[in-house]
């Protein structure tokens, strides 16, 4: 399908929702998300099976697949032209208990979709409507809660999108290793398997076998700014750092304020929102000052040898307000700079256009540093999950010259 058409019909499926919504279904953004994952998994053209996928995200009290089938109609015979139904909406919502006048409020939509697909049979006439084109110029829930700011979440959208990360599939990028294991590449003769592949006497020695290097995931160490400054974005993205733990085992996760503080073994837990109670109930310096010269100096000191080993890639998240010793900043960045294999740094201010890198902190910081990324919506941390996984092509991202 083109991309414009499944764009239109994304769009037309988010406000089918919301017509829904008012006739008494509990519809919310995750349904209506759901409903266009379904709807691109299987063929649009095909109004049973797409009717189908619209019914099974959407109903969840079979009393209403008749109507829900009249809904379907009305609305899907010309979405763009739809017209106010909601005094008939209201009525159903007093009505679900009242089996009599569910079916009088059924039989005023049978009404109004008579005369709606009489509308139209006379528009059509005029003009040829393509069947399959949606003409519904609206935003996505799934569109506005990956463009829209952390700090500007509601809690229900705080939830939604919790829920969007966790359904991520993530890759990180791979170091090769110096062992070989079998392999198709020609990176050295496997002898052994060549002469015993060819130990016949009358064969020649026709097919070759091959070793290759083994690969390994790269560590992955995080650093969490969660000062007063990061309050709004820190508890989204240390659901982002569960959901990428979860993934890879080989992650590490700090957070800092004027303090260091270890939460890997927090993440083991299987349910997010213990491991953030537990994260929340430990850490002692949430909503405070920042001082990242001494948290890092802390962290290269006890911790560097421990987690850097086997080329890791190292994520700061933080705004880069300081209020600790700019020299002592400047200086552990340089050496945790030369200590890992990547140094990202992640800035949830970038996300503003008119933002300018001005202060001494980070004046401080961008000298030592290979990436300088936004982190202030979805949007840009799927751009940080397509980044690490193609991290070992050693392309530096900066976010400005």
């Amino acid at each position: 399908m083109p991309t414009v058409i499944q764009s239109r019909l994304h769009n037309a499926i988010t406000v089918f929702g919301r017509f829904l919504r008012q006739a008494g279904w509990h519809v919310g953004t995750g349904e209506i998300m759901s409903a266009i994952e379904a709807s691109s998994k299987i063929d649009p053209s095909n109004r049973h099976d797409f009717r189908d996928s619209l019914k099974a995200c959407f109903i969840t009290n079979h009393k209403m697949i008749p109507l829900f089938d009249q809904l379907f109609d009305l609305y899907w015979r010309n979405p763009d032209k739809i017209e106010n139904v909601s005094d008939i909406l209201r009525r159903l919502h007093r009505s679900r208990s009242n089996d009599a006048e569910l079916h009088s409020v059924k039989d005023q939509v049978k009404e109004l979709y008579s005369k709606r697909a009489a509308g139209f049979k006379d528009k059509k006439d005029d003009q040829e409507v393509e069947e399959g084109e949606f003409d519904v110029f609206l935003y996505s829930p799934q569109e506005i809660l990956r463009k829209k700011r952390f700090d500007a979440y509601t809690t229900e959208e705080y939830d939604e999108a919790k829920k969007f990360i966790s359904r991520w599939t993530l890759e990180f990028g791979e170091r090769k290793l110096r062992r070989l294991q079998k392999g198709r590449a020609s990176y050295r003769l496997n002898i052994r398997d060549t002469i015993r592949n060819n130990i016949f006497p009358t064969q020649d020695f026709i097919q070759l076998d091959w070793k290759d290097r083994k690969t390994k995931q790269r560590p992955l160490v995080v650093l969490t700014d969660i000062s007063g400054s990061m309050d709004h974005y820190s508890r989204v993205l240390l659901h982002f750092v569960y959901t990428v733990h979860s993934i890879n085992k080989w992650v590490e996760a700090f957070t800092f304020g004027t303090r260091l503080s270890r939460i890997t073994h927090y993440l083991r837990k299987k349910d997010a929102n213990d491991s953030l109670e537990l994260i929340n109930g430990s850490v002692k310096d949430w909503s405070g000052g920042t001082k990242i010269g001494e948290t890092l100096e802390t962290f290269n000191r006890i911790w560097a040898r421990r987690v850097l080993s086997g080329g890791a890639i190292v994520l700061i998240i933080s705004d880069g307000w300081d209020t600790g010793n700019i020299e002592l900043l400047a200086k552990e960045t340089d050496r945790l700079h030369r200590s890992c294999h990547r140094l990202v740094w992640l800035n949830p201010n970038l996300g503003y256009e008119d933002f300018k890198p001005l202060t001494q902190g980070l004046q401080a910081i961008l000298p030592h540093v290979d990436d300088f990324l936004p982190i202030h919506n979805l949007n840009s941390l799927i751009d940080l999950v397509d980044i690490l996984s193609r991290m070992d092509k050693r392309t530096r991202f900066k976010a400005f010259a």
